[in-house]
């Protein structure tokens, strides 16, 4: 499959994912934050498994972003 994008675009989609993956990362850091904080120990496991899923959906948005940068220098070189 080949999506074809301008430069503009490209560098708008590249700022985006990282400026969202930057966004999951620190949810991910306050969810632990409050998990610590929490005096309940069901406060706790929740809030831990909020920031499990948090830090997974980080890794996959970071995926993508470096994909996005292997695609470009791809269709640069091609």
């Amino acid at each position: 499959m080949k999506i074809d994008f301008n430069d503009d675009q490209l560098a708008l989609l590249k700022e985006i994912l990282n400026e969202y993956a930057e966004m999951c990362y620190q949810e991910m850091f306050d969810y632990k934050r409050i998990a610590v904080e929490a005096e309940e120990k069901f406060v706790m496991d929740e809030y831990n498994a909020l920031a499990e899923q948090e830090e997974e959906h980080f890794k996959r948005v970071k995926s993508l972003a470096e994909y996005i940068v292997k695609y470009e220098d791809l269709m640069r070189n091609a």
